[in-house]
């Protein structure tokens, strides 16, 4: 096999990973009924002063403001009683910097699947019928990578959530906007940190669950398939 192959198909079981992940952020940043329990969870209309018909009606709009190309973010609510917009300009800003993370998130969602397609066409036509065992090897690899990534994250997480979050801020952002103060913010108040560990779990959670199912799947074609002809080295084992 070549150096080129080996490298390809390496790159698509990063990019199963790749899809399995960002797919679950973009699933996690959709969902409006995540947003609600989540915002039930940590009494965010205790503390913002919101009701949670109108806490349901923010979160469809930040979903909506995320999702779309429009302009800056503005929401208005009732806040014990009073209708008021609810972010300064600082908030407003740091919620267009995470608008762009996400965004950057579904390119390379878009980016891996897209690959992986090309790497399935690839594969049918360097093995034909043999393409099978290929894929699933990819996806075999794929699937123990994103389970390992996800434990290790996971670990790190259980331990030092705090600093990790922290970190992902001075890495993700070019500004010092995201440094809000939960008294008087209400970004913070909507979003707390809880609420980030919380969506941060269940993406892991619903990735190694993924992550499983495909392993089971991948290991049941591949033990029903003979390695095709030149694919002695295109597995890519994790030891």
């Amino acid at each position: 096999m070549s150096w080129n192959w080996r490298l390809a198909s390496a790159l698509a079981s990063l990019a199963v990973m790749l899809v399995l992940i960002t797919t679950n952020v973009r699933l996690a940043t959709n969902s409006i009924s995540l947003y609600a329990f989540l915002f039930e969870r940590h009494n965010v209309s205790e503390r913002t002063g919101i009701s949670p018909d109108g806490l349901r009606t923010v979160g469809t709009q930040v979903q909506a403001y995320f999702s779309t190309e429009v302009g800056p973010l503005y929401v208005e609510a009732e806040v014990y009683g009073l209708r008021r917009p609810l972010f300064s300009e600082a908030e407003v800003a740091h919620m267009a910097d995470v608008k762009g993370l996400f965004h950057l998130t579904w390119r390379v969602q878009g980016a891996s699947g897209l690959f992986l397609l090309l790497m399935v066409i690839a594969a049918a036509v360097r093995f034909r019928g043999g393409a099978w065992y290929v894929l699933a090897t990819w996806t075999r690899n794929g699937a123990a990578l994103t389970a390992a990534t996800v434990a290790a994250v996971g670990a790190v997480s259980a331990v030092a959530f705090g600093p990790l979050f922290t970190l992902f801020h001075r890495l993700g952002f070019r500004n010092d906007l995201w440094l809000l103060d939960p008294r008087t913010d209400l970004l913070v108040q909507f979003f707390p940190f809880g609420f980030w560990r919380d969506v941060t779990l269940l993406i892991g959670l619903a990735a190694v669950v993924e992550a499983g199912l495909l392993f089971f799947a991948a290991h049941v074609v591949l033990r029903r398939l003979h390695r095709p002809a030149g694919e002695q080295t295109t597995s890519v084992r994790l030891s």
